[in-house]
């Protein structure tokens, strides 16, 4: 078996996201998530229209919108991977705009709910697109491998998740020192 032929197979993240179990799952957390930024889309004009009625929370909300109308459309952009260079890094930095935005709402549900509240675990449902995301990426990167015939290198992606989880704690010790101070 040559190298090439073990680096084309699917990853375990792959695999996980591209199961059924984890559709209907992504599925479940689009049927809560989806709604507010559709009704989100549709008052943006409206909105931008009137600007003595923008503060801090609706811009805040508006980009959250943006954010996660984005990180959709990179979703769907990654089931028919790009051919150009251009397709590629698009797909790849709509996925980051929805990654940004999943971990933006799950920190703004942890400051809601506070840590020891049982309705902080509301904040698992954006991390089901984050996790499908990151599937999402790990298969671009394997396809464009495969394609320029190299074997893919899962440094960045590795990166890319520790860079997010330092997010994560970076949002939580935030979240705490708004809580003390």
């Amino acid at each position: 078996m040559s190298t090439m032929a073990r680096f084309n197979r699917p990853g375990l993240l792959e695999r996980l996201t591209d199961s059924t179990a984890f559709t209907v799952l992504f599925f479940l957390a689009s049927i809560v998530l989806a709604p507010t930024t559709v009704i989100g889309l549709v008052t943006v004009p409206s909105l931008l229209m009137q600007p003595s009625t923008l503060d801090f929370d609706i811009l805040a909300w508006l980009f959250l919108v943006a954010g996660g109308a984005t990180g959709y459309i990179g979703f769907f952009l990654a089931h028919r991977p790009g051919e150009s260079v251009a397709g590629y890094r698009a797909t790849l930095i709509c996925l980051a705009i929805g990654i940004v935005t999943a971990v933006s709402v799950a920190g703004v549900i942890v400051d809601a709910t506070g840590f020891d509240d049982a309705k902080s675990l509301a904040a698992l449902v954006p991390a089901i697109p984050i996790v499908a995301a990151l599937g999402r990426i790990a298969r671009l990167r394997r396809l464009r491998a495969a394609a320029e015939g190299r074997v893919p290198d899962s440094l960045p992606l590795i990166f890319l998740t520790v860079a997010l989880a330092e997010a994560a704690c970076a949002i939580a010790i935030g979240v705490q020192l708004g809580f003390t101070g």
